[in-house]
């Protein structure tokens, strides 16, 4: 050490007369590998300084500047307490804000919200407020506005659209800025409702019950999220057609960094890529992925996410003695060919599933395209099924099945003859709705299984108010359907037994002891950690018993 700080103190920099001097006394060649050697350095240098910029450095969005969105019909209800329409809930996500917040990894943070607590016994939650929490117009939220929104949701005469998630849950203010909230029991997707935004008393509590839904609140909406409403325009009839939102600086979770959004509507999807590929908006989201050929070829980006829906073919065994049967179930489960889906349904925007439990809740793991048409066709014919001359299969009646036996250490197949009596054909029909990405699931479905010997009619293709009644009354065989899981809650509502019959959405009318065991308690832990053990165990009892073949979920796009 002490020989290194002698040589810093010796060591120093020529002066200009000594390296012109130096210069000056290299030969030409000597003096062009020195300018090469230099030259060299300094590329060398910058390529280093470009190498721990991008290891080093983040890039920070700047504050300011506009966007502009476009969406699919128009808010009219921009009120968390009655908004029905995804344009409504769209906008109510910015506009207003809830004890909690959900962001866009899944994960849940505060919001409104200083902290939070839970009793051990899980039926007691008790939420502090953040004493910087204001409303739009600078007014300060207290327990008063949660209770007051709270009741809102509960009063019958409002009909609110998510009054079912608070039945059964009492709401107290304990001061100016704690508020209580106790169940009868636990509940494992309560947290889901602090989510949900906080209406100011201030301006609501003068509303009468049957004025609600048409008081101009709903529209020159007032919250607490992190951008406010600026501006409105309306048609001639006096319809919104945009809005102009300018952020909040007081939000609680910071200054948002873009200084305006414009938010406009469209009737329909066709003019919304219109404007999106003309680039007269900045940002669609919602669009679907047959658009996505005339997105790319537009140079814009498609921003993709998972979604909580997942579509498959739910069987009613109670209306089928084919599909009672486990064999052809389990011969169906590995004849369909779920990556066909996504390339012709979903052109490549969509995952394969083989889970009743969303991406969004559990994610899946070693997912696989499990299909093996020669096992299939080997479970049909051990199960007496004959293909038939017209390619379908039928057990009794005159027939051929293939049959396999060994002879010393080759296998050995043949064709044998058999006449079992009266025929029954291999056959269901697949009932769906009236939209083209269901029509074509469907009719791939069709195609699929005829490789098997299995005929599906696809006739049974109902507009939704009348779907809607063919599966309230559970009359059909087979269903080619999509479910919306938003929580863990859900689950119970799709598959517990008790849950067979309308209002019920057990669409297979599925039975299984172990599995009520399970969700039932699921509803009760509190450790997230026991509840996805439990939902593996859940998954497969399911996937043993298969009362649905669950195929996909599309991928939410947004583009810019």
């Amino acid at each position: 050490m002490h020989k290194f700080l002698s040589f810093v103190k010796e060591f120093q920099i020529p002066k200009k007369k000594e390296l012109s001097k130096a210069l000056e006394s290299f030969s030409r060649k000597e003096f062009y590998i020195f300018s090469v050697m230099i030259v060299a350095s300094i590329i060398s240098a910058l390529g280093i300084l470009n190498i721990l910029n991008k290891k080093f450095l983040v890039d920070i969005p700047a504050s300011g500047g506009t966007i502009t969105e476009g969406i699919i019909g128009m808010p009219t209800l921009v009120n968390p307490v009655t908004a029905i329409s995804s344009a409504d809930k769209d906008l109510v996500s910015i506009v207003y804000s809830g004890l909690l917040r959900r962001i866009p990894d899944g994960s849940l943070i505060l919001d409104l919200a200083e902290s939070y607590t839970v009793s051990t016994d899980g039926t007691t939650y008790n939420f502090v407020l953040k004493k910087n929490a204001m409303f739009h117009d600078n007014k300060k939220i207290t327990a008063d506005d949660i209770v007051f929104t709270i009741n809102k949701i509960k009063d019958p005469d409002i009909k609110s659209p998510i009054k079912s998630l608070w039945d059964g849950i009492d709401v107290e203010k304990i001061d100016e800025s704690t508020v209580s909230f106790k169940l009868k029991q636990p509940y494992i997707s309560f947290l889901d409702n602090m989510t949900i935004g906080i209406l100011p008393e201030h301006i609501w509590k003068n509303v009468k019950d049957n004025e609600f839904n048409i008081s101009p609140f709903n529209i020159k909406a007032v919250g607490s999220g992190p951008y406010k409403i600026n501006s409105i325009s309306k048609n001639s009839e006096g319809i919104p057609t945009s809005y102009s939102l300018k952020k909040f600086s007081n939000f609680v979770l910071g200054d948002p960094k873009i200084k305006y959004i414009n938010v406009i509507s469209f009737a329909n999807e066709k003019d919304l890529t219109k404007a999106i590929t003309s680039k007269s908006i900045d940002l669609a989201g919602g669009l679907n992925s047959k658009n996505s050929k005339e997105l790319i070829s537009s140079n814009l980006n498609i921003n993709t996410a998972d979604t909580s829906r997942i579509f498959g073919i739910f069987f009613n065994k109670t209306n089928s003695k084919i599909l009672s049967d486990q064999n052809i179930v389990n011969a169906i489960n590995r004849t369909i060919n779920k990556q066909e889906f996504i390339d012709k349904v979903l052109n490549g925007y969509g995952k394969i599933i083989n889970s009743p439990i969303p991406e969004t809740i559990v994610k899946q793991d070693n997912i696989q395209n499990n299909i093996n048409i020669e096992e299939a066709n080997s479970i049909l014919d051990k199960d007496g099924w004959i293909m038939g001359p017209d390619g379908i299969r039928v057990k009794g009646g005159t027939g051929t099945i293939t049959k396999t036996k060994k002879v010393g250490k080759k296998t050995i197949k043949q064709t044998v003859k058999v006449n079992n009596g009266p025929v029954t054909r291999l056959e269901f029909s697949l009932t769906t709705g009236d939209t083209p990405e269901l029509r074509l699931s469907a009719e791939i479905i069709k195609d699929q299984l005829s490789k098997i010997g299995i005929s599906v009619d696809t006739k049974r293709v109902y507009e939704t108010g009348q779907l809607n009644q063919i599966i309230k009354n559970r009359d059909y065989e087979a269903l080619f359907f999509g479910q919306i899981i938003n929580h863990e809650s859900s689950l119970y509502s799709f598959w517990h037994s008790s849950q067979k019959k309308d209002p019920g959405l057990n669409i297979s009318m599925y039975n299984n002891t172990k599995v009520d065991k399970i969700l039932e308690d699921s509803q009760k832990i509190i450790s997230e950690q026991v509840r996805m053990n439990n939902y593996k165990k859940f998954t497969d009892e399911f996937n043993n018993d298969l009362p649905a073949i669950l195929i996909y979920s599309p991928e939410y796009l947004y583009i810019s």
